[in-house]
């Protein structure tokens, strides 16, 4: 593309974002207050613990022989 082109869509876009912007921070803000926004966000208290099970010695070893 030709720079006076570049330069005019980067005219076109900023002025759409002035537009638009109010209308798109307050989407935001919607999805953010929602309760399953927030509960799928928030971090559980207790972290899940992982199998700390120890492996049997045959499986851990790289070579039977």
């Amino acid at each position: 593309m030709e720079p006076i082109t570049l330069c005019g869509l980067v005219i076109v876009m900023f002025g759409f974002w002035v537009e638009l912007e109010p209308a798109i921070m307050r989407a935001v803000r919607r999805v953010r207050s929602c309760r399953l926004f927030t509960a799928i966000m928030t971090q559980p208290t207790e972290p899940v613990r992982a199998y700390t099970s120890k492996m049997p010695i045959c499986l851990a070893r790289s070579s039977h022989w």
